[in-house]
């Protein structure tokens, strides 16, 4: 009889503690209450109330999107928090009564596989492993990770392999604006005799390190579209001009290089900039007007040619741009 009131108490316990885990937070947040349990949806309907400004890609991709917070930080002077768009996360910092302060793009799910090596003629094949992101107090960081089998095309020689992360780092001030901190970097790598050449023992060497080797230009493609918005400037077109120099001219090349992931850059840096110019008009349709001869003018000409929903959004945008002269002249581009 004893034990069975003991089970029973505990029984309850254990239920309470669920209900406990259960019960909806109520997170005031960009001047809307939500239910926070382990996430809070955003009403379709609010979408662009919660990421205008800071979503890099078409309007009506937005409008579509079902937006997850799944975590937030109170502060005195905003409320921090991540949202899932899709296969995208961001961060967001917002007024205390509503408005959006400053965001970030943190992660496109898999995107460290861009930032691979590919220049290693005997080839790289790198595979994502699952990321995490984490809210504390005035800071989010980003932590990607990966295993790179290195020479992958070459027969015969030795296993190498490195398990590696990333980190980005992101610090939020008193006011809530973001900036880059400090990141990290990881390796682990591993150089195992083949088993399949006649002679070998299996011997094995392990190195670690906080340097990643199979880390190549990639990376700085990632590093372009994960800039805070309020960081921001006339360099950023002018750092995405260089990118497209020099995927372009690797892609000339042709040997001992992996074309596949070269174009699959490419092809991230156009639907990268129609999102970039998208939410930051003014800034990159200026820089774009005085600068067309360039490659990033070319990508933009493609874009326009072969995508009509963005066409649509340019053409919305550019009828919205304050600077008039800058109005008229994209007017009769677009």
């Amino acid at each position: 009889m004893k034990k069975t009131v003991i089970l029973f108490a505990m029984m309850l316990m254990s239920v309470s503690a669920t209900v406990s885990a259960l019960t909806p937070i109520p997170l005031r947040i960009n001047g809307v209450t939500l239910d926070f349990i382990q996430n809070a949806v955003v009403p379709e309907s609010m979408n662009e109330q919660f990421l205008k400004g800071v979503f890099c890609g078409l309007t009506s991709d937005l409008k579509d999107e079902e937006i997850i917070i799944t975590d937030f930080k109170n502060s005195d002077n905003y409320i921090a928090a991540v949202l899932e768009v899709g296969r995208y996360y961001y961060v967001a910092t917002y007024k205390p009564n509503g408005g959006i302060i400053d965001g970030a793009l943190l992660l496109k799910n898999e995107d460290i596989v861009m930032g691979c090596d590919f220049l290693n003629p005997r080839g790289n094949q790198m595979n994502a492993k699952s990321p995490s992101i984490t809210l504390e107090e005035n800071m989010v960081s980003v932590t990607r990770n990966f295993i790179t089998y290195v020479n992958a095309r070459e027969k015969g020689g030795p296993i190498i392999t490195e398990v590696g992360s990333v980190t980005s780092v992101y610090d939020i001030d008193k006011t809530g604006k973001i900036s880059r901190g400090n990141g990290s970097q990881h390796s682990k790598w591993t150089v195992k005799a083949n088993g399949s050449v006649l002679g070998n023992r299996g011997g094995m060497d392990v190195t670690e390190s906080d340097e990643c080797r199979t880390l190549g230009l990639g990376m700085n493609v990632i590093s372009l579209y994960t800039d805070p918005i309020s960081k921001e400037d006339k360099e950023t077109p002018a750092r995405m001009e260089i990118l497209f120099k020099q995927f372009n001219e690797i892609l000339a090349r042709e040997r001992d290089i992996d074309v596949v992931t070269v174009a699959k850059c490419l092809a991230e840096l156009e639907i990268t900039q129609e999102g970039m110019i998208l939410r930051n008009p003014q800034l990159w349709l200026d820089w774009l007007d005085k600068n067309p001869n360039t490659k990033c003018m070319e990508a933009l000409n493609k874009s326009l040619e072969k995508d009509e929903d963005f066409k649509a959004d340019l053409q919305k945008v550019v009828k919205s741009l304050k600077d008039k002269k800058l109005r008229k002249a994209w007017q009769k581009r677009v």
